[in-house]
């Protein structure tokens, strides 16, 4: 019979601000610019471009979800290496944050439709749409993970 850990993938995420985690995990779900992928021990080594979403980690006694924003992921066969701007577990979101980034997102979407040079003006939506990414991906994750204050402040703050 195969040793327990070889069916673990080491998954390590860092941040500019923090080493996020760093343990074996039996499964990885990560948002990638060509949609979800799953990664499991053995995979196909791989680069991949990230965009603002919600990663589903699976170990041996749990699942859990965390939120990242965009980066990149490097799949080795027993390693997942992801580089992000960010990283939050469910419990380290403040609603207050979601909404007073939303708030800088539509408010700076305004600004950036003034742009009357179209290659300027499109450039610019990129940090719009990123920031507003970032927000659909944290409002997403209390919305199914949070908890019951975190959930009400959402609805308070009519943020689904």
């Amino acid at each position: 019979m195969a040793d327990a850990v070889h069916n673990k993938v080491r998954l390590t995420v860092v941040t500019p601000y923090k080493n996020f985690i760093d343990e074996d995990v039996t499964s990885i779900i990560l948002p990638s610019l060509d949609g979800e992928i799953g990664v499991m021990a053995g995979h196909t080594p791989l680069v991949l471009a990230l965009r603002p979403g919600i990663v589903t980690v699976r170990t041996d006694d749990e699942i859990r979800h965390f939120t990242v924003s965009e980066g990149y992921t490097e799949v080795g066969t027993d390693l997942v290496l992801v580089i992000c701007n960010a990283a939050e577990w469910p419990d380290d979101v403040h609603v207050r944050w979601i909404k007073e980034s939303k708030d800088e997102a539509l408010k700076l979407k305004e600004d950036v439709l003034k742009i009357e040079d179209n290659e300027a003006r499109k450039y610019a939506m990129t940090e719009v749409d990123e920031k507003l990414l970032r927000v659909k991906a944290r409002t997403h994750l209390i919305s199914l993970y949070g908890n019951e204050h975190q959930k009400q402040r959402l609805e308070e703050f009519e943020l689904i």
